[in-house]
C-alpha cells in the first residue's frame, strides 16, 4: 500500500480527463437504375439499393462494395475507413484575448492522450452508374491494331 499511493498520485495527473469519440459508420448506397444487389467484402448483403450499410465504428476497416444487377456489369468500389484523433492544445481552453491560456480544468494527460476521436467512411454516399452487358465489349474486327493514318496522295 506504501507504493501504490504515491504511484496514484504521480500517475492521476497523466491520466486523460475525458475522451470525445465521435463518428458515422454507415454510408449510403445508390445506383442508376435502382434494385441492385449490394455485396460486402465479398458476401451478400441481402439488401437492394438504395441502401444503408453500417461498416463498424471506430476501429473499422476498408471495405469492398459490390453492385449488381441482372442485364448489367457489376461494379465494384472501394470505401475508405478513416479516423481522426485530436489532443488538446494551450488555446482551446481560453475564451477571451485577456484570459491566460491556461486551462485548468484540464489534467497533464489531456495533452498526450487523444482528446477526440471522430471517424467515418468515404465516399458516404455512394452512387454507382451500371451499363448494360456487353456496353464495353470489344467490336468485331476491332481487336485488330492500325497502321496508323492513311498517307497523303501524291499530287503529279
Amino acid at each position: 500500500m506504501r507504493v501504490l499511493l504515491p504511484l496514484l498520485l504521480v500517475g492521476l495527473p497523466l491520466c486523460g480527463g475525458c475522451i470525445y469519440p465521435a463518428g458515422d459508420s454507415r454510408v449510403f448506397v445508390t445506383s442508376e437504375p435502382p434494385g441492385a444487389e449490394v455485396w460486402l467484402d465479398g458476401e451478400k448483403t441481402d439488401q437492394t439499393t438504395p441502401a444503408i450499410l453500417d461498416l463498424g465504428a471506430l476501429l473499422g476497416s476498408d471495405h469492398e462494395v459490390r453492385v449488381r444487377k441482372k442485364g448489367y456489369e457489376p461494379e465494384d468500389r472501394t470505401v475508405y475507413h478513416y479516423t481522426r484523433w485530436g489532443t488538446s492544445r494551450w488555446r482551446d481552453g481560453v475564451t477571451a484575448l485577456e484570459v491566460p491560456p491556461l486551462p485548468v480544468f484540464w489534467t497533464l494527460g489531456d495533452f498526450f492522450t487523444p482528446f477526440e476521436v471522430r471517424w467515418t467512411y468515404v465516399p458516404h454516399n455512394l452512387h454507382v452508374k451500371l451499363f448494360e452487358e456487353g456496353t464495353f465489349a470489344p467490336k468485331p474486327g476491332g481487336d485488330e491494331p492500325k497502321a496508323g493514318p492513311p498517307e497523303p496522295e501524291k499530287r503529279q
